[in-house]
């Protein structure tokens, strides 16, 4: 995902030829102007000069334009790939992983913005040392030597410094990621941490605290680590440039009158080394990004490619049938926390069919797999008595789903527009938002609404989607009687008689009578699936 392409490899390769060549040129003319060479003192000789200078100026200012482009669409083609990806993620490894393995994710990512100038950087810097150290040889090679000697004990004491800070760095990383799990935390239970003192002195003394303290000292280690190495750098060719200066001319490994040269040709070299010596943090913390990003790929079960999302088809439907569904939960050691089925399970068009049980029965493991969100283990579906490959594809294209934690998203995401649309003004007249929202603006339906009110409006933009089936889950739970009342005695009423099949998780036993069937789960099975004959004491005795 995070690679060059071999054309950019080569457009590398064409720009840093001729930029090293045209830099090399003008350390040349230097070193031969201040060493009094003749024939670098014609008059001609200053337009040469600053004739290399303006197209090593233009050279890079064009690559430098064509790299940033390059960079950014690098960065984010990548940034959408990942979306697509995460798009791609089961329920299920969400829901092992959290959401802050997302954030981090994109974070690692944006790191790899200064990928391409790193390599751009590496390969000028690399080609100008070479020139430098070819041009020192052909000075005196005994000198050039010790010299290569002294550069390069600097830059292995400065490596073996920056690669001991590689567990540090991912030690950030990885504190950074509990950070996140903290702030979700702060943020979605804010309402139970107001209520409680000693929770909030918890979170703050024993978690948020203590992480922000350790990534602290983390962050400064590191930052000051790499600041001081980078000193290595330039106080270390300062300890060259004095060998130099004094050790080799009193060695008779250098004349004086090559001095000067060998200095320029030190003071020009003294910045591809720093490039190529401060550049070693980047590569380390690249190294790290990737190790995550590889991590996350694997753990989320994302392959390296373009998700294609096809458009919602519409889908015409009869009947669905579960035969002998399983379905299981594992914990990290691959032990069994909950199993689900065997299930067998049919409906028809048309049908209402309430699904009741206790907490942890498997309701909503059994809507998770109707509405496609789960892989069964085990077991076929069947939809309009068809048994193929792409059924889940079809089940969800046939289902418009409402949970309990719904939510209402900022903005439109889905085929229909709500100005104009009549069906839309009629919808709000039928959930009694009418007065809640006075126009047909987006703006308007996707602000902060009451519980009740924001169900309301999820059940309205799912019957945008006119999708034949209808699953919702404890939906009714959050309205006022009134309104409880109206959903079931006339809004169910109305969506059956407009051929929709409704499959709703519901604890309303006073109004079981408006099923055609009741489901019963327990303890991961169906227990009863019971045809409703308007009979009261189906409502007594269900729950026993």
């Amino acid at each position: 995902m995070l690679k060059l392409k071999s054309k950019n490899i080569i457009y590398l390769i064409l720009y840093a030829i001729p930029n090293t060549v045209l830099n090399f040129g003008i350390i040349f003319i230097i070193n031969n102007v201040l060493a009094g060479n003749k024939v670098f003192l014609k008059d001609y000789t200053v337009i040469v000069f600053l004739a290399i200078v303006c197209y090593a100026y233009l050279l890079n200012i064009i690559f430098q334009k064509r790299l940033n482009q390059f960079t950014f669409k690098v960065l984010y083609e990548n940034e959408k790939n990942l979306f697509n990806q995460i798009l791609k993620a089961p329920l299920t490894m969400l829901e092992k992983h959290g959401t802050q393995r997302f954030f981090t994710a994109m974070e690692d990512l944006r790191i790899f913005s200064n990928f391409p100038y790193t390599v751009t950087h590496t390969v000028s810097s690399l080609l100008m040392l070479i020139l430098g150290v070819i041009y020192m040889f052909t000075l005196s090679v005994s000198a050039a030597l010790i010299v290569v000697v002294l550069i390069i004990l600097v830059a292995v004491c400065y490596f073996i410094v920056m690669n001991s800070m590689s567990k540090e760095v991912s030690l950030l990383r990885k504190q950074n990621e509990y950070y996140y799990n903290y702030v979700t935390d702060l943020i979605s239970g804010f309402k139970e941490l107001k209520l409680s003192a000693s929770r909030r002195k918890n979170i703050m003394e024993k978690h948020l605290g203590p992480n922000r303290d350790n990534s602290e000292g983390l962050d400064f280690r590191i930052n000051y680590v790499f600041l001081s190495i980078n000193m290595i750098s330039q106080y270390g060719l300062y300890f060259v440039i004095a060998a130099i200066m004094f050790g080799l001319p009193a060695l008779g490994l250098l004349e004086q009158k090559d001095v000067i040269a060998y200095i320029v040709v030190i003071l020009f070299i003294s910045g591809p080394i720093n490039n190529l010596i401060n550049l070693q943090q980047s590569y380390t913390r690249f190294m790290v990004a990737m190790g995550r990003i590889k991590n996350f790929m694997k753990d989320f079960q994302i392959e390296d490619a373009t998700i294609k999302i096809e458009d919602t088809q519409d889908v015409s439907f009869e009947n669905l049938s579960f035969k002998d569904i399983c379905f299981s939960y594992k914990s990290d050691n691959n032990d069994k926390a909950f199993e689900l089925g065997p299930v067998n399970f049919e409906v028809n068009r048309g049908e209402v069919i309430f699904i009741v049980g206790g907490n942890g029965s498997g309701k909503s493991t059994f809507i998770n797999i109707l509405t496609g969100l789960y892989e069964p283990s085990k077991g076929e579906i069947i939809v309009n008595n068809t048994l193929k490959s792409g059924i889940k594809q079809d089940l969800q294209d046939s289902i418009a789903a409402i949970f309990t934690n719904n939510h209402i998203f900022s903005n439109n995401y889905d085929n229909y527009n709500l100005e104009d649309n009549k069906e839309y003004s009629d919808l709000l007249k039928t959930m009694q938002l009418d007065k809640v929202i006075t126009d047909d603006k987006e703006t308007s339906a996707r602000r902060k609404f009451s519980k009740g009110q924001s169900k309301r409006m999820s059940m309205i933009f799912a019957l945008l989607e006119k999708k034949p089936i209808l699953v919702i889950d404890e939906w009714a739970a959050d309205q006022d009687p009134h309104f409880r009342k109206y959903f079931y005695e006339e809004l169910i009423p109305k969506l059956k008689r407009e051929g929709k099949t409704i499959i709703a998780v519901t604890h309303d036993d006073a109004y079981f009578k408006h099923a055609d069937r009741i489901v019963k789960f327990d303890y991961g099975k169906i227990v009863k699936d019971v045809h409703v004959s308007n009979k009261e004491e189906l409502t007594e005795n269900f729950w026993v």
